[in-house]
């Protein structure tokens, strides 16, 4: 860098525009180190926040962490400039393991709010290397840095802490300190002897985070404690002992567990109160609190329960928790579900069906049967996907029914899917009773191939390839000659797989059917086939006279095998002929085979498209040469940084740093004075950096 450069960047720092001083902050990366720290400790207190954010990352990615870490100190005690305080400490979380070393040095400053600042970081870098020292700090003479370094401890979650920390929330003269230290033991998970939490059980402020605690203890008369403490006031610890409760039931497993939960059932009945309580707060708490109570009221298993929990999970993120839960009720639930069916609206049928569907139940089967036809697709679609979960092979029939009725409705794909999935997991040819049932089903579905219409055909095709009818078969025979080129196409699709050693006769002739449609899906089909004929089907529709048929083709080609050097060099060949000749997605398309291949001999077909019109082509041709390039290759990348096209320039940005072309770094230094776009400086910094290394 000229001096020139050097005063264009620090005069930019002293801008009223915000912009400029932005870009000259990410600019100071070119100074040497020792040079641009004061700078970019001093922007850590600009009044705008994109200034702020630059001199962050910048200051964090400089070499020397313990200068940094010196500077960012110091700035931690600047009283007059918030921002530069907050700006400091979130460097310093950035910069991590790299600073423990001055944090725990500078731990000692005689000034407590610069004392707090370091507990802070050392919370945020939360490394267990700071976890003596942080303990020291319990005894601290100011109490925001003894209960910062409570909060840190909680965040390095170390067991071996724990004691400490207990004696802290027994013994801190602050209450507030005391409730740092439970809340950091609850993140650690242990919970200190009962006796040694008597005096917060007994307080107001601190008795739900006590409470909590007693989740993790193993003494029998935490759960008297916790039992006790279901209808106790304020509602927090209410809240906090049915959690604990949660967790204890949890821990245990097995019968204790459901002797657990009986005593907690009794707990219930005899204080009914609790229960409305939980109710309550299941439609207006928080998020972690909704979560626990759900699973709380599911330990009561009480039949009055499964409405009110059916309809907390309106709420998607408690759906899945309460149809677990309700699915521990087993036919209690299923009874109510089935019985009020009707009554429910369609987000709640849809939870019902997620839970039928993991029952056994007779009557839940049949009510998910009934659901294959209600009026609500997406009650239809869980239906269906709850059956497939049941794989009941009383299903079968009336699955295929609906599968016949919803194709030729034309039904979303996407409920045509679930259905196909739905036959293919109860006919499943592994699983009992096996063979049998993915017969009929073929049987069912075959009957129905040469009346049913071209939406039922095609579906039919990949169900049957689901099912694993053979390619030989009668059914495929008959789909793969249909007069619609859909089904044709469907098949073709549903036999990809059979693509492996041998390919079936029928994908052969795919690749000479009339319809392009079915050409390019025989194309996908080839795609790492095995077969030593894949190259030749695969080279005539390579010359196609449709441009997505040839597009797939050398897809396919980039995918195949690698066979005999031969072999590979006329693939190669062809594919650098066609990215040459051809043009758009079919020059992309063999670009992208070219690049996947990483064959040298491809570079000058790449080379060629750089000045090509379309700004996504030589984007392609750019990420190939980056994988095949030699040195004069890439240094024809260069001038793409002047490149009209963002995305160009980022991805010959992103290649010249990557491959180390040091001649590339003037030209990057100019580009980077002028360039507007933020993901492409941000892809030239870093480039920077590495060629700078």
């Amino acid at each position: 860098m000229d001096e020139r450069d050097r005063e264009s960047i620090l005069r930019d720092l002293a801008s009223p525009d915000d912009e400029l001083r932005r870009l000259a902050v990410e600019r100071l990366v070119l100074l040497p180190p020792e040079e641009a720290l004061p700078h970019l400790v001093e922007r850590l207190g600009d009044e705008s926040w994109r200034v702020r954010k630059a001199a962050v990352e910048r200051v964090a990615a400089l070499p020397d962490p313990a200068r940094v870490c010196d500077a960012l100190v110091r700035a931690l005690g600047d009283g007059e400039n918030s921002g530069r305080r907050n700006a400091a400490l979130e460097a310093l979380v950035r910069m991590g393991g790299a600073v423990m070393p001055g944090l725990l040095a500078a731990s000692a400053d005689p000034d407590p709010d610069v004392r707090k600042q370091i507990v802070d970081a050392l919370a945020g870098i939360a490394d267990g290397g700071a976890s003596a020292r942080l303990v020291e700090l319990l005894s601290d003479p100011d109490a925001n840095v003894r209960g910062a370094a409570a909060d840190a401890l909680g965040a390095v979650a170390r067991r071996d802490t724990a004691p400490a920390l207990a004696g802290a929330a027994a013994q801190d003269g602050e209450r507030l300190v005391q409730l740092s230290a439970l809340r950091a033991l609850r993140r650690i998970e242990w919970a200190p002897p009962v006796v040694q939490l008597e005096g917060a059980l007994a307080d107001p402020l601190l008795r739900a985070a006590a409470l909590a605690l007693l989740g993790f203890s193993d003494e029998p008369v935490a759960l008297d404690v916790l039992l006790k403490s279901l209808a106790v006031e304020p509602r927090a610890a209410s809240e906090a002992a049915m959690v604990a409760l949660v967790r204890q039931v949890g821990r245990c497993g097995g019968e204790e567990a459901e002797r657990l939960a009986l005593r907690l059932r009794e707990a219930a009945r005899a204080a009914p109160e609790v229960v409305e309580r939980a109710l309550a707060r299941l439609e207006s708490g928080p998020l972690e609190t909704r979560l626990a109570l759900v699973q709380f009221l599911g330990l009561l298993r009480a039949e009055s329960l499964v409405l009110p929990l059916l309809r907390a999970g309106r709420d998607e993120v408690l759906a899945d928790v309460v149809t677990g839960t309700l699915a521990e009720f087993g036919e209690t639930a299923e009874r109510v579900v089935d019985a009020r069916f009707e009554e429910l609206d369609a987000d709640e049928r849809v939870l019902a069906c997620e839970i039928l569907g993991r029952g056994r139940s007779p009557a839940g089967g049949r009510r998910l049967l009934q659901a294959l036809v209600q009026s609500d697709p997406v009650v239809r679609a869980t239906a269906a996907r709850a059956l497939a979960r049941r794989r009941s092979p009383d299903a079968l029939d009336a699955l295929v029914a609906r599968f016949e009725a919803a194709a030729s409705d034309e039904t979303e794909p996407e409920e045509l899917a679930l259905l196909g999935e739905a036959i293919a997991a109860v006919a499943d040819p592994s699983a009992a009773p096996g063979a049998e049932l993915a017969a009929r089903a073929v049987r069912l579905v075959g009957e129905r191939l040469a009346d049913g219409p071209e939406g039922f055909r095609a579906a039919a095709a990949q169900l049957l390839g689901r099912l694993g009818v053979a390619a030989e078969s009668e059914a495929f025979a008959l789909l793969v000659s249909d007069a619609s080129a859909v089904v044709r196409r469907a098949a073709v699709e549903a036999l990809a797989s059979r693509a492996g050693e041998t390919l079936p006769e029928a994908l052969r002739l795919a690749c000479a059917d009339e319809a392009a449609a079915v050409r390019v899906a025989a194309a996908n089909a080839l795609a790492g086939s095995a077969d030593g004929s894949a190259f030749d089907l695969l080279e005539r529709l390579a010359s196609d006279e449709e441009a997505p048929v040839r597009a797939a083709a050398l897809r396919a080609l980039g995918a195949l095998p690698a066979s005999d050097p031969a072999a590979d060099a006329r693939r190669v060949a062809l594919l650098a002929r066609a990215a040459s000749e051809d043009g758009g997605a079919v020059a992309m398309a063999a670009l992208e085979s070219l690049r996947a291949l990483g064959d040298p001999r491809a570079a000058d077909a790449a080379a060629s498209l750089l000045r090509a019109g379309a700004p996504e082509l030589v984007r392609a041709a750019v990420a190939c040469l980056g994988r095949v390039g030699d040195a004069l290759a890439l240094d024809a990348l260069i001038p793409l940084l002047e490149h009209e096209s963002w995305g160009v320039r980022a991805e010959a940005i992103r290649v010249l740093g990557e491959r180390g072309v040091q001649k590339a770094v003037p030209a990057l230094l100019r580009r980077l004075e002028a360039e507007q776009d933020d993901f492409v400086r941000e892809t030239m910094l870093r480039a920077l950096e590495r060629l700078e290394r």
